[in-house]
């Protein structure tokens, strides 16, 4: 599934850039304030948020002036907590963006995100022991959020990132509770290569 996700990030980002007028792309990194919400039964609950910290590569290939596409490639630390209990989760995220620049200095970028679980564990003041298998190892997101681009390489974002899909692996799920992550997200990037 690795392999085949590498892949197929490849092959996007090598089709993007060709077909694009204007192609840059670089690094980013900065805090998400995660959580879950868990429903079930009429009713819907959500713990805490998790501080966490997010890191990758992104590639920005405008197709207009204005429009553009924004593909990235993201470790991200999700979750949740709730007093002493800490649910860390990490995954590899992969959102394809729609980008609008309303100029050189703003944009606003939207559009869906997979996420393949890495890790997640529980830890309280006991310990720490691995939930990976409570979960499903993909999730399917949307995000949206704004983009501010500096003249000396820097640009900063913010994000809410919305699962839509239920992350919960139970086999007897009597109660009928589901489980979304959901995230806002702060990124510092820096601009590698074009303009």
């Amino acid at each position: 599934m690795k392999k085949f996700t590498t892949v197929l990030c490849i092959m996007f980002f090598a089709s993007v850039g060709a077909f694009a007028q204007g192609v840059s792309g670089g690094i980013k990194a900065g805090l998400n304030l995660a959580n879950q919400t868990y429903s079930g039964n009429g009713y819907t609950t959500s713990p805490s948020f998790l501080p966490a910290l997010h890191g990758g590569v992104y590639l920005t290939a405008m197709f207009t002036e204005h429009l553009g596409l924004q593909p990235e490639l993201l470790y991200s630390g999700q979750g949740a907590k709730s007093g002493d209990y800490k649910l860390k989760m990490a995954y590899i995220n992969v959102p394809v963006l729609v980008r609008y620049n309303v100029n050189s200095l703003l944009s606003f970028h939207a559009g869906p995100q997979l996420g393949i679980l890495a890790s997640a564990k529980d830890k309280d003041s006991s310990g720490s022991t691995d939930a990976k298998d409570q979960f499903k190892s993909t999730d399917v997101s949307v995000a949206a959020g704004i983009g501010i681009d500096l003249p000396v390489k820097l640009n900063f974002s913010f994000r809410f990132v919305k699962g839509i899909s239920d992350i919960a692996n139970i086999d007897d799920n009597t109660y009928n509770v589901k489980a979304k992550n959901y995230a806002l997200q702060f990124s510092v990037g820096y601009k590698l290569f074009g303009k």
